[in-house]
C-alpha cells in the first residue's frame, strides 16, 4: 500500500481505513482477527484525539453550532470576516450523541497525520 500526500511525513484516514478494511478481510477469511485488534488500536492511539486534544468540546452548544462567515470572490478575501448574525440553524445529532454516549468529545479520526513529527501536529 502506498499513499503519502506528503511524500511519506503525512498520511491520512483513507489509508488507516483502507489499512482496517484490509485487515478486517484478512479476518474474514482466516478467522485471525489479530492484525485488525492491532489495526484499530494504532488508530485509537494515533488519529482518534483523546478528550485533553478537544478542549473547547465541552463548550459547544447544538443551538448555534457555527458562525457564518461569507463567500469570498477571490482567494485573497480569506480568511472571511466572521457575521455572528447570521443563524446557521442548530445540529440535530449533538445533544442525541451527548445522552447517548455520556460525553461531549467526539470519537472520530482526524483527516490528516504527521506521521514523523515533521510538521509539529
Amino acid at each position: 500500500m502506498v499513499e503519502a500526500p506528503d511524500y511519506g511525513h503525512e498520511t491520512t484516514s483513507e489509508a488507516v481505513s483502507y489499512w482496517m478494511w484490509l485487515e478486517a478481510a484478512y479476518g474474514r477469511f482466516t478467522k485471525d482477527w489479530k492484525p485488525l485488534a492491532k489495526a484499530w488500536e494504532s488508530a485509537e492511539a494515533y488519529l482518534i484525539p483523546t478528550p485533553d486534544d478537544q478542549p473547547t468540546a465541552g463548550a459547544y452548544t447544538d443551538g448555534h453550532p457555527a458562525v457564518f462567515a461569507g463567500e469570498q470572490d477571490q482567494p485573497s478575501g480569506y480568511p472571511a470576516r466572521l457575521d455572528p448574525t447570521v443563524l446557521t440553524g442548530q445540529d440535530p445529532l449533538a445533544r442525541e450523541l451527548k445522552e447517548t454516549y455520556q460525553t461531549p468529545f467526539i470519537y472520530g479520526m482526524h483527516w490528516i497525520l504527521d506521521v514523523d513529527n515533521w510538521y509539529g501536529f
